[in-house]
């Protein structure tokens, strides 16, 4: 891999893809396939071997002590502890003092022993993946996860005294009301975590599909709708209760943001390792095979070579969504004059002290805003 990689720069951060997971929620579009088929075919090991191999070979592009490090999938936790905490252990090693190490995790995954073992081998940050508190809304998503698995989730992160964790909320569910939405929040709130993440509801083409059998062509159409209507009340309650919206999508109590996310917004250089990965170190990018069986057989990744123009529209549009934003002098060649001068005018984007943000407004319009900022042809 070190050659792909192109110049040694040293990537301080790691991401680390496990891809499998006890069942596939409909509506997903990571990459992800079922665990049991891979255990009864005996590849579970030898993948995390494979996983491990790639990150030894990566040489200099890897720097000796990494800043953070992300575990996700698939649901890392899904895999017997036996196989799993070893090789977090692996992992920790090349975690620098001080530094983050995130694990994804289901709720059906987690018991007390298992996040006291998670901790002690070196992880200090957990996202907990809850979708929604209504297990009739995971229906909707066709996420099989019962409700006693839930609160028994919530309640051992709390018994355990995980004080860096992250909850992880959908909105824009097809039948959810702001009233729905509202509980899904003030649940999270009573949980307690230091980060809340809400996504908008993605629509992969199985999933719509799935949803207009059941529901009929109109269904999609009016949860869109919905969400945009209830999404800046939903940001007035976190940002209420002291949650910072540091991101689009991510909220955090001060000093809690997840600097793994962070990175990837600053576009800073990061290596990802294991099926469906990418790496982005200087100017070039490599993608590794997507499914497992073709990942085990050291399949050559698909590389591109980036051009500085890229990279430059690549740190506007990531850094936009955020509420640090960018420094005018990294993006000003390809910004548009005359759609800033609008985004202005209309009190979505604001300069200050060399910095260009988008404003409240800017953030929940989000790509749209971001597309008349630049110039993308």
């Amino acid at each position: 891999m070190a050659a792909t990689g192109g110049s040694a720069v040293g990537a301080r951060h790691l991401y680390v893809h496990l891809p499998f997971c006890r069942r596939r929620c409909a509506y997903c579009d990571f990459a992800s396939e079922p665990l049991a088929a891979h255990q009864a075919s005996g590849r579970v090991e030898p993948y995390l071997s494979r996983v491990r191999e790639e990150i030894e070979a990566a040489g200099e592009i890897l720097a000796p002590a990494l800043e953070t490090i992300y575990l996700g999938g698939g649901t890392p936790t899904a895999l017997p502890r036996e196989l799993l905490l070893p090789f977090v252990g692996v992992l920790a090693e090349r975690l620098a003092p001080g530094g983050e190490f995130t694990v994804e995790a289901n709720p059906e995954t987690v018991d007390r022993l298992l996040l006291e073992e998670l901790r002690a081998a070196g992880v200090n940050r957990l996202s907990l993946g809850i979708q929604s508190f209504s297990e009739e809304l995971r229906c909707t998503l066709g996420r099989q996860v019962p409700q006693e698995a839930v609160n028994d989730a919530i309640e051992t992160v709390t018994e355990v005294g995980w004080r860096e964790w992250s909850l992880d909320l959908v909105y824009g569910i097809p039948g959810a009301s702001l009233d729905d939405l509202l509980s899904d929040v003030e649940r999270a709130l009573s949980c307690g975590p230091a980060h809340i993440s809400l996504y908008d509801l993605t629509y992969t083409d199985s999933f719509a599909a799935r949803l207009r059998r059941r529901s009929g062509p109109q269904t999609r159409e009016l949860a869109e709708s919905a969400a945009e209507e209830h999404y800046a009340q939903v940001v007035d309650r976190l940002e209420e209760a002291g949650y910072r919206r540091y991101e689009v999508s991510n909220f955090a109590l001060a000093g809690h943001e997840s600097r793994h996310n962070q990175a990837y917004w600053r576009l800073e250089d990061y290596m990802g390792v294991g099926a469906a990965a990418v790496s982005t170190v200087g100017l070039r990018r490599w993608t590794n095979p997507r499914r497992v069986r073709a990942y085990l057989e050291a399949r050559s990744p698909e590389a591109e070579t980036l051009d500085e123009r890229t990279k430059m529209i690549e740190r506007a549009m990531l850094g936009l969504r955020t509420r640090e934003g960018v420094l005018m002098a990294e993006v000003g060649l390809v910004l548009d004059e005359d759609g800033l001068a609008r985004m202005r005018e209309a009190g979505f984007a604001q300069v200050e002290e060399g910095y260009l943000r988008l404003g409240r407004r800017g953030l929940d319009l989000g790509n749209s805003v971001i597309a008349d900022l630049l110039l993308l042809d």
